[in-house]
């Protein structure tokens, strides 16, 4: 029988995100992106939000978002300047997480008053505006996990990769306890640390822990990018050929002896989005030996066919459904991806994959995700959805 996504839930989102297109607040306060100590940018209590630069010599200064499907990011939008060379506006954006620029005289430049975060392939500005309905993934009061960098000579590429690995509340303590572990990638333009940083994955994962909704995990985060020594990049390719073998070759074998994992295919599971989605498809549904949980989100699927894609996996669906614990699939509306994986949907339904699919409001932005991490991570490795 087809896992589907129950009525209410669709419901609740859409109840979610009905709300206006700006927050509201009790009173204003400095986002929680900014640099210490920086005011601005400042989010009003009416939620829209305050830029303001100092920039005496400039003639003209602008403020723009990196994703044009959203409202702040369709045009720049110009700064008034003050008697004092201090540029200020107040426009209207969205809840979530949107990285940004300033544009001075012509120039795009990152604003100093932000932290920066990895995206579109650069160092970019970042501009959190916290839900003041939704606290899933702030730091709230509860135990917290904690976050590792951990360095590896990689035997698939020959190179130095990096890793950040998640570990829950109390495992230094619980020594004799061993984990599941979730794979967890980050989209095309980003790295290795943008579940940290943009996700906030931690304090997801803190939150649902605590509230007994997500049984306690590591989570790893790798650099989606990986080819093989003296491969030149052909035209066209993002140069990410060989992750699947640095997961499989590199990784596995690393967490496993490194860490107190549950090693077996019940407790493992492999999840990205955009292009980690896709990945996390093609990695978890090419090795269904390593991998029971498999989840994409807003994924980045190329040439898609249920008879042809991952060496034919979905032809012998009783075998698969045995084999796979979850298949989740999920993308918003809103997202140009959604089409596509709209179609996967429904050719998994034709074909008698067993699979959950989430169609919500948003488009191809960090608030989607973290609420799809949110729900995949409540649902994996449950002791009643182990087959």
């Amino acid at each position: 029988m087809k896992k589907i996504q129950p009525f209410y839930y669709a419901f609740l989102i859409f109840i979610f995100l009905s709300q206006p297109s700006y927050a509201q607040f009790k009173k204003g306060f400095s986002a929680p992106s900014n640099i210490p100590n920086s005011e601005y940018p400042y989010i009003n209590s009416n939620g829209q939000v305050t830029f303001r630069v100092e920039a005496p010599l400039a003639k003209k200064v602008q403020v723009m978002g990196r994703d044009s499907k959203i409202p702040f990011g369709k045009k720049p939008t110009d700064l008034t300047r003050g008697e004092d060379g201090v540029w200020t506006v107040t426009i209207s954006i969205n809840p979530g997480f949107h990285y940004y620029q300033l544009i001075i005289d012509g120039t795009p430049v990152n604003d100093p008053a932000s932290k920066t975060y990895f995206g579109w392939g650069q160092a970019s500005s970042g501009l959190e505006i916290p839900h003041p309905q939704i606290n899933f993934d702030r730091p709230l009061p509860v135990p917290h996990g904690e976050v590792r960098e951990r360095w590896y000579q990689s035997q698939v590429t020959g190179k130095l990769r990096r890793a950040f690995i998640y570990t829950p509340p109390n495992y230094n303590t619980n020594i004799k306890r061993k984990y599941p572990v979730l794979y967890l990638q980050h989209g095309a333009g980003e790295n290795e640390r943008a579940w940290t940083k943009q996700g906030r994955v931690n304090f997801i994962l803190d939150n649902l822990i605590n509230s007994r909704q997500a049984v306690p995990m590591i989570i790893v985060m790798d650099n989606g990018y990986a080819i093989k020594p003296g491969i030149e990049i052909p035209d066209g390719s993002w140069g990410n050929e060989a992750f699947g073998e640095v997961v499989v070759k590199d990784l596995i074998p690393l967490i496993d002896n490194q860490y107190r994992t549950i090693a077996h295919r019940n407790y493992r599971a492999i999840a990205g989005l955009s292009m980690g989605g896709g990945q996390a498809l093609e990695v978890g549904l090419n090795n269904l030996d390593k991998f029971s949980w498999v989840g994409g989100f807003s994924s980045l699927l190329k040439y898609f066919d249920v008879d042809k894609s991952y060496d034919g996996v979905f032809t012998e669906p009783v075998l698969t459904n045995l084999k796979l614990n979850l298949l989740w699939l999920g993308c918003g509306i809103g997202d140009d991806f959604y089409i596509t994986n709209k179609s996967a949907h429904q050719e998994l339904e034709e074909a008698g994959i067993q699979h959950t699919w989430v169609s919500s409001e948003g488009g191809h932005e960090w608030l989607v995700w973290r609420r799809y991490l949110r729900d995949f991570g409540s649902m994996i490795f449950q002791d009643n959805s182990i087959k």
